[in-house]
């Protein structure tokens, strides 16, 4: 016998789709059991001189109001496509949140000039002295989020970026080691480092449809550039599709989600994956 839960509704917003998924959540003698129940999906194309999101909320405004009932929680999943990425070096003299935030604005002003003090700033909680991931995105998207799920009537419970989530969903299958995590999504590839289970480097590119045959080479430079002295070789993809992987030494793929989630799910697609990753 199984005990029906309040139901969750898990929205990912790319640039050209919103795909909705309502969770069903069950409680059985096996444990706790997630299955999407009806996904939807809603294509968008943007307008030049508009935010790259602007689009994609209002057919996520469009669509809402559907999934409503008075009892739904929502996460958003956020494409890389949105997000800027920087790593935050650890400072032990830092007093307080306020201080750690503004050392990460420091880091991103840096790397991506004035534009960075529009973006709302998330860090992420990372082992004392290691190096923690900060994750920016466009301040008035959030507010427009906000805006959109609170015009609904449904209850906006987290917003994450795609990088995160899809970490937090295959975390265990990096042992705390030292290898590469690679995040697919058309058009993005979101690259990090992991030295020891913690982040030494973080890169988002723009790829073609031939992504798999230049991701050695992409390797390479990037290896290169993080000058470190001894590069790991094992390379974890999430969102490679059914494409066959790179074969080339001394490099060794391994496909992380959508392949390692139920068949139902993987069948739906990549923004259904996406939506089962945090």
């Amino acid at each position: 016998m199984s005990r029906w839960l309040p139901s969750e509704l898990r929205v990912v917003i790319c640039p050209d789709q919103v795909a909705l998924s309502p969770l069903r959540r069950t409680v059985g003698l096996r444990g706790l059991r997630r299955t999407i129940d009806a996904p939807h999906i809603v294509s968008c194309n943007g307008t030049t001189g508009a935010p790259p999101w602007r689009a994609a909320l209002q057919a996520l405004e469009t669509a809402l109001p559907g999934f409503a009932n008075g009892k739904t929680t929502a996460t958003v999943i956020l494409s890389n496509h949105f997000l800027r990425y920087a790593l935050v070096p650890w400072h032990a003299e830092l007093a307080d949140a306020e201080e750690e935030l503004s050392l990460a604005r420091h880091c991103f002003a840096r790397v991506y000039g004035k534009d960075a003090q529009q973006w709302e700033l998330r860090l992420n909680h990372e082992a004392p002295e290691a190096p923690r991931l900060a994750s920016a995105v466009d301040a008035e998207l959030l507010a427009a989020l906000k805006a959109v799920f609170g015009s609904a009537g449904i209850a906006l419970r987290s917003v994450q970026p795609h990088l995160m989530a899809a970490f937090n969903g295959c975390r265990g299958r990096l042992r705390q080691g030292s290898a590469w995590f690679a995040v697919v999504e058309p058009g993005n590839l979101c690259l990090a480092l992991l030295d020891d289970g913690c982040w030494s480097r973080v890169r988002s590119l723009r790829i073609g449809s031939a992504w798999a045959e230049e991701l050695p080479l992409i390797l390479e430079r990037e290896a290169y550039l993080a000058d470190i002295q001894t590069v790991p070789h094992e390379v974890y993809l999430w969102g490679a599709g059914d494409g066959a992987l790179p074969e080339i030494e001394p490099w060794r793929f391994h496909a992380l989600a959508p392949a390692q989630l139920p068949d139902a799910v993987a069948a739906q697609g990549l923004h259904f994956a996406m939506a089962m990753a945090g």
